[in-house]
C-alpha cells in the first residue's frame, strides 16, 4: 500500500485556467461597467409625512414641512399603510430613535413608490406590494386628488 497522493497532470492547470478566468470576467465586468448598479429612475414627487395616531383610534397624516393635514385615515381602514407604519416603528424602537422625524414618500418614473425613514434608514418599496397598496400612499403625493 502507498501513501502517495496521484494528482491528475492536467489538474494544476485546470486551476490556473479557472483563476485565471476568474480574474479576465471580473476585469472585464469592472472595465466594460457591467457590473455598475443602474442608474436611479427621476424623482416625479416627493413629501415628508409626519403620522400620529388620533383620539378616535385613526391616523392623521401630515405634511411635515408646513403641517398642513392632508388625511385622516380612520379606524379600520388602509390595512397597508398601517402594517408599514407597524414596520417602521418597530425599526425605530429597535434603534432607540424618537418618533418625531418625518417620513420621506418618493414617487419615481416607471409606477415606483419608496417610503423611507430616515432616522433608521429603512425604506420600502411599495410598488413590490401591488397598485392597490400604491394607491394608498399617492393620495399623499402634492397635487393629489383625494
Amino acid at each position: 500500500m502507498s501513501d502517495t497522493i496521484h494528482v491528475p497532470r492536467y489538474f494544476p492547470y485546470a486551476v490556473a485556467l479557472i483563476i485565471g478566468g476568474t480574474i479576465l470576467a471580473a476585469g472585464t465586468a469592472r472595465l466594460t461597467g457591467y457590473a455598475a448598479p443602474p442608474a436611479p429612475p427621476p424623482v416625479l414627487a416627493s413629501v415628508d409625512l409626519q403620522f400620529s395616531d388620533m383620539a378616535n383610534g385613526g391616523v392623521a397624516v401630515r405634511n411635515a414641512e408646513t403641517g398642513a393635514l392632508i388625511a385622516d385615515v380612520p379606524m379600520r381602514k388602509d390595512g397597508f399603510l398601517r402594517m408599514t407604519l407597524r414596520f417602521f416603528e418597530a425599526a425605530r424602537q429597535r434603534e432607540n430613535v424618537a418618533g418625531t422625524q418625518p417620513f420621506e414618500l418618493t414617487e419615481f418614473a416607471g409606477g415606483r413608490m419608496r417610503l423611507a425613514d430616515p432616522a433608521t434608514g429603512q425604506a420600502i418599496e411599495l410598488e413590490a406590494f401591488g397598485p392597490s397598496n400604491i394607491a394608498e400612499y399617492a393620495k399623499f403625493l402634492p397635487g393629489a386628488k383625494p
